[in-house]
């Protein structure tokens, strides 16, 4: 294959800290790698030496003569704010191109799933998941042959993944390397998966979730291998000792040179011991109480208003949350998500006859914005302030979270997003609320940290209001979901409808189906009855997945679903 980039044992300090020792990879061309790793690992610093704006410590990387790479960063710059969306993506060609490729832009953005009346909005009226698309419409525009992306699907909703998916997925020509911690987006749009930890990348040429299960599988035989060296030069040491201790017995030269090679021999198989990764160093960890009594929360003939002019944005006649139910919150941005979190976290200060709390309710929230960290004060002061717990009980936590003591005097406000988060979950673990209502909490945490949180959360006890744009953590999280849709906030059975509303290709589908008389049973081809079998398959898939997990972590609802689905489909098989 063509490499694009090389990079050749390249070490990497930042301050005292060490990223990288001996890191190498290569960019071949047509690769579309998906770059991941824990908060802290070098993600973006990496992402900063492949785009040539910072340079290693030592090592080197080598570039294909002439090549054009584009860094798309995760931030929107404040200098193009209130630049019109299409003026945003054009301005980055030569002048004289730029009036006559404005037909090249439009068709970009439209790819990118925007519609013709945003063309002319300004950037910073677009949702943070659209801006994200912009950012990558100026960057593509430029038909870059390395395409680096960072952080592409943060703060998008499910139409704007839906887009970049689309988008990705259709330019089977280009070459990228995305950091991301989605793993639906990780899954469907890369073949190679690029791990960073222990200073060194780990690479596989397999989508995340099969990379992840051969990094395990790795792991595991690393650690057997380890474990059987361990135990030979334990049984060579110990007989050395033993033969130099009857050499200074028995004054025995022959034994004691023995003993001496022997030993020389256990050290040179313990140098050269097998790597066992350290991973991230890193865990969240989140204990809560539980509740005992009939409900946690009730909506009761609930209007959300929006908080600007008290516009109605939904409205509710009657929801309850009880004590131990996890309850994923849907709706399009826009709808009212988080104006409702707000308005019924409001409820817990202020009297509010339509939402009635249980009066033993103590609350843990996870604001998405990460709004508490704007004063210069230390992690440790922070988490003493907010937690109200004795220092000894602070420092456990820290260590506990593997933070370095050094790291405790480090201020809140210059740590990363996931760090911030990091540091909230600590604040939840030392308070122990017993209703948990997290908004957005996966957005700046890794994709190890998102699969402890998962089982963290499920094993909690704790009732709980989450939302997310992670499919995957909600169907892994929750145990019912409230949706808002048309102006009403009730409870669905089938959050399954909500996700085919922004599938454009499932439509186009439906549609074609439906021309080829399926739903009737007429003209039913072989590649339809491969399509129902392939769809059979997946959801019998899905069903003995859930019903070999854990009967506390089982989805009830969706197994109903799925088993529903199953039966019209063999019924439409056998027809």
């Amino acid at each position: 294959m063509t490499a694009l980039i090389q990079v050749k044992n390249i070490a990497l300090s930042k301050g005292t800290r060490s990223l990288f020792e001996n890191l190498s990879l290569n960019i071949n061309k047509g690769s579309r790698i998906g770059l991941v790793g824990h908060n802290g690992s070098g993600k973006t610093s990496l992402m900063a030496l492949l785009a040539g704006q910072s340079e290693a410590d030592q090592g080197e990387i080598v570039k294909r003569r002439g090549l054009s790479v584009a860094w798309v960063e995760q931030f929107v710059s404040q200098r193009i704010l209130n630049s019109p969306l299409l003026d945003c993506v054009v301005e980055v060609l030569p002048e004289e191109e730029q009036e006559t490729r404005c037909y090249q832009a439009e068709t970009l953005l439209a790819a990118l799933g925007f519609i013709p009346y945003q063309l002319s909005q300004t950037i910073q009226t677009l949702s943070g998941g659209q801006q994200n698309l912009a950012l990558l419409a100026r960057a593509q525009i430029q038909a870059p042959d390395v395409l680096l992306l960072d952080e592409p699907g943060n703060h998008m909703d499910i139409a704007a993944l839906g887009g970049l998916k689309s988008f990705l997925n259709r330019m089977r020509g280009i070459t990228f390397v995305m950091i991301s911690h989605d793993r639906t987006l990780l899954d469907e749009c890369c073949e190679t998966t690029v791990f960073l930890r222990d200073k060194r990348s780990y690479s596989f040429s397999l989508p995340y979730s099969e990379a992840a299960s051969a990094l395990r599988k790795q792991d595991d035989d690393a650690f057997a291998r380890r474990q059987s060296e361990q135990n030979e030069i334990d049984r060579i040491s110990a007989s050395a000792k033993r033969l130099a201790h009857w050499g200074r017995t028995y004054d025995n030269e022959d034994l004691a040179r023995k003993a001496k090679t022997m030993q020389a021999r256990a050290e040179k198989l313990e140098a050269n011991q097998t790597q066992v990764t350290r991973g991230s160093g890193l865990h969240l960890q989140l204990q809560t109480q539980g509740l005992r009594s009939n409900s946690v929360v009730t909506l009761e003939n609930l209007v959300v208003t929006a908080p600007d002019d008290a516009r109605p944005l939904a409205k509710c006649e009657f929801l309850v949350i009880r004590p131990g139910e996890r309850v994923g919150l849907l709706g399009k941005n826009g709808s009212g998500k988080s104006t409702s979190i707000r308005q019924i976290l409001k409820a817990l200060r202020e009297y509010d006859p339509s939402i009635r709390f249980n009066p033993n309710t103590s609350l843990g929230y996870f604001d998405q914005e990460l709004e508490g960290f704007t004063e210069p004060l230390s992690r440790f002061d922070w988490l003493s302030q907010h937690s109200r717990q004795p220092d000894d009980v602070v420092k456990r936590a820290l260590i506990g979270a593997g933070i370095a003591y050094v790291d405790f005097s480090q201020t809140v406000d210059t740590l990363s997003g996931g760090e911030k988060a990091r540091l909230v979950f600590m604040l939840l673990a030392l308070q122990k609320p017993n209703f948990l209502v997290l908004d957005e909490p996966t957005n700046h945490i890794d994709l190890e940290s998102r699969e402890q949180l998962e089982v963290q959360l499920s094993e909690s006890g704790s009732s709980m209001l989450v939302t997310s744009h992670d499919r995957r953590f909600l169907d892994n999280v929750c145990t019912r979901y409230w949706e808002i849709d048309q102006g009403l906030l009730r409870e669905t059975q089938n959050p399954q409808s909500y996700y085919d509303s922004f599938d454009t290709t499932r439509d186009s589908n439906v549609k074609k189906e439906s021309s080829l008389g399926l739903a009737s049973g007429q003209n039913r081809g072989i590649s339809s009855e491969e399509d129902l079998l392939s769809r059979i398959q997946e959801l019998e898939d899905l069903l003995a997945a859930d019903r070999n997990r854990k009967a506390k972590f089982q989805k009830p609802g969706l197994q109903e679903q799925w088993q529903s689905e199953l039966n019209l489909l063999w019924a439409k098989l056998d027809g």
